[in-house]
């Protein structure tokens, strides 16, 4: 093949790649079977940012992940193992400094006068009492915020909006507008004069978030999505920085965003985790699970988190990191509505159906705990379910089963289930309502509401990680309505109740989007109708944005079950399985359980509650009166009262 033929053939490829393909649907509009209601109800589909050269783009994003996992991060342990955080700080605000240039005309150019003073400002400062730039006095002592600007700014203020999203290689998510503002960007970088200082400033800035990456990465489930989505809101709000003087809502939705707060206090933690892999009866497939074994006899924590989350996500190896800290060791599955378990640990495509699902994590649990066994005998002392959500939920199932002397998988010495919900379906159709928030509004202002509320999120949520961690110097958006974000945070958030329902909605709308793409790759039932292609998720995606909670589960969890499986005969009996009060005879006085519920939850009514404390018994049910859903778990008294079944005791008698 001639080098002429090469190219042609490679560019008719890159054309096919980036060929429009149609969004399909189906029409429901004339369903008049179980769950009708939810089908004319209608949906509000996400935002979703438009990618035109897709395929693309997602092939530069894989050169660059590979680069990162294979070449820079190896690289990148060793140069933190030989050059001390305190030289990488010391590399870093001097790099930052010289960035003066570029901040000072690109904020000039934009009108920022105010911005260009500040950076002047800092530039003096930092120069001579930094010594060059080592050091940052200018925040730190002088309190002068920064305005980093660039000319993708300069070219969005002067008129150029939108442009065509663009994966550059080595610099990532970026748009053919901010490409193009690369140039002026670095010709006045000073670094740039000195090669390779510029490209060694900026390892130097990288070296420090891989594993966050890294983990990031394990953890979700369409990487290139979650970023490219990220990435643009994020842009978003540095191009505008918008101002919001919406007032606080103090409301168990607003706190509900707190849980966003539960990271681990060790960056580091996640990577003092083993993974080990197990073959679940009935998937056949080898599911992994993450581990932390201590040295001497100890409780075993099996963790299982909520809906769609992922073993290795931030608030599952937060829980982990707390467990280890007071002398438990610890194991770790994904959610059963995670695509890891839906395609490597679940007996059924579909999820969603407590009995089975509870199931299927009980005979995950018990491989795990035989390959652990067996790897470090005797040094498992108790064996601990921590649950929390719809792990807590299916926690309940998997105690009740216990009742069964027949049943030979893992028994548990304890169960700790943090917010879980009672009745299933009932808790799908909240979030539901959640994510069709902007719907009560006209239909002409709905996308901009949309898009109001998730930039409102990103800033906030920026501004907050920051000064949760102390990177101040990156917590420079401004939010009139909360200014001071420093920990503790004191509630509420600056939300209002429609607010934050609609970013709960949304966070679990995205976790819907996972769970239908994974489970129809899996075992497609012909409902949707939009072709999946591995470099064009896109338009899939569309269509799956059309569906809800309750639509999943009645278009394809129940026919999946009652026509296939025929495990269950009606629409209403699956309902009824999928209420704790099924399995009441099971749970009622069982000294095991541990349950910890928030007054305000909105997955729970005040009913739920009550029969919880009767059924459980009120000396194990332990209500506390805000949270929301999971939003008051970051708090340390929160965190003691949770854990403290945790400690070391005789194990329990078994009840009769």
């Amino acid at each position: 093949m001639t080098s002429k033929t090469f190219v042609t053939v490679g560019l008719l490829a890159v054309v096919a790649l980036g060929c429009a393909q149609p969004v399909k649907r189906r029409d429901w509009s004339g369903y008049e079977g179980p769950g009708a209601a939810a089908f004319a109800r209608g949906t509000f589909p996400p935002p979703m940012v438009e990618d035109p050269v897709e395929p693309a783009n997602r092939v530069v994003w894989s050169v660059n992940d590979f680069f990162i996992d294979w070449v820079a991060s190896p690289v990148g342990r060793v140069y933190r193992f030989v050059t001390p955080r305190f030289l990488r700080d010391r590399i870093r605000d001097f790099a930052r400094n010289l960035e003066f240039p570029r901040n000072f005309v690109a904020g000039a150019l934009q009108g920022e006068l105010g911005g260009a003073g500040r950076e002047t400002g800092r530039f003096l400062a930092n120069t001579t009492v930094g010594v060059g730039g080592l050091w940052d006095p200018a925040t730190y002592w002088f309190h002068i915020a920064p305005a980093e600007e660039d000319f993708g700014q300069v070219f969005a203020r002067w008129g150029w909006r939108r442009s065509t999203y663009l994966t550059l290689p080595i610099f990532g998510p970026s748009t053919v507008r901010d490409g193009i503002g690369l140039i002026p960007d670095t010709v006045l970088d000073p670094a740039q004069l000195f090669f390779p200082a510029a490209p060694a400033f900026k390892f130097n800035d990288l070296v420090d978030t891989l594993d966050e990456y890294q983990r990031f990465s394990a953890s979700s489930f369409d990487m290139y999505d979650d970023a490219r989505l990220l990435a643009t809101f994020a842009r978003e709000v540095e191009i505008e920085e918008p101002r919001w003087t919406t007032p606080s809502e103090d409301t168990g939705a607003v706190q509900t965003l707190g849980a966003t707060l539960l990271v681990p206090q060790d960056d580091g933690f996640a990577r003092t985790l083993s993974t080990g892999v197990v073959r679940v009866p009935g998937n056949g497939g080898l599911l992994p699970f993450s581990y932390r074994v201590q040295e001497k006899p100890s409780p075993l924590v099996f963790i299982v988190p909520g809906l769609g989350a992922h073993r290795l996500s931030g608030a599952v190896v937060a829980l982990a990191e707390l467990a280890w800290q007071r002398g438990c060791s610890v194991a770790i599955v994904s959610s059963t509505m995670n695509a890891e378990f839906i395609t490597d640990g679940g007996s059924v495509p579909v999820p969603g159906h407590a009995p089975t699902d509870a199931r299927d994590v009980h005979l995950a649990l018990d491989q795990i705990d035989h390959d652990l066994e067996r790897r470090f005998p005797g040094r498992v002392a108790r064996k601990v379910y921590l649950g929390y959500s719809l792990g807590a939920f299916h926690g309940f199932y998997i105690a009740a089963a216990e009742r069964d002397s027949a049943d030979t998988l893992v028994r548990f010495d304890d169960y700790v289930l943090v917010d879980p919900p009672v009745k299933l379906v009932a808790g799908m159709e909240r979030l539901d309502a959640f994510a069709t928030v902007p719907r009560a509004l006209p239909p002409e202002q709905r996308d901009a509401e949309a898009r109001r509320i998730l930039l409102k999120g990103v800033a906030v949520g920026q501004r907050a990680l920051a000064a949760q961690t102390g990177a101040e110097i990156f917590s420079h958006y401004t939010v009139d309505s909360y200014e001071d974000l420093r920990p503790p945070l004191p509630q509420p958030l600056p939300f209002t109740n429609a607010e934050a329902e609609y970013l709960v909605g949304f966070a679990f709308q995205r976790s819907l989007k996972a769970v239908l793409y994974a489970s129809q790759e899996r075992d497609d039932l012909g409902i949707l109708l939009t072709e999946r292609r591995p470099l064009r998720r896109n338009p899939p995606y569309a269509e799956i944005g059309d569906y809800s909670f309750a639509m999943y589960f009645y278009g394809f969890v129940l026919p999946y079950h009652r026509d296939h499986l025929g495990s269950v005969a009606t629409a209403e009996q699956m309902v009824a399985a999928n209420d704790l009060r099924a399995i009441a005879d099971g749970l009622r006085d069982n000294a095991k359980l541990h349950v910890f519920a928030n007054e305000n939850d909105f997955l729970t009514s005040d009913e739920d509650l009550a029969w919880l404390g009767a059924t459980v018994g009120s000396d194990r049910v332990e209500i506390f009166p805000s949270g929301g859903h999971l939003g008051n778990l970051h708090r340390p008294d929160v965190q003691e009262e949770i854990l403290a079944p945790l400690a070391q005791r005789p194990a329990p008698t078994p009840a009769p």
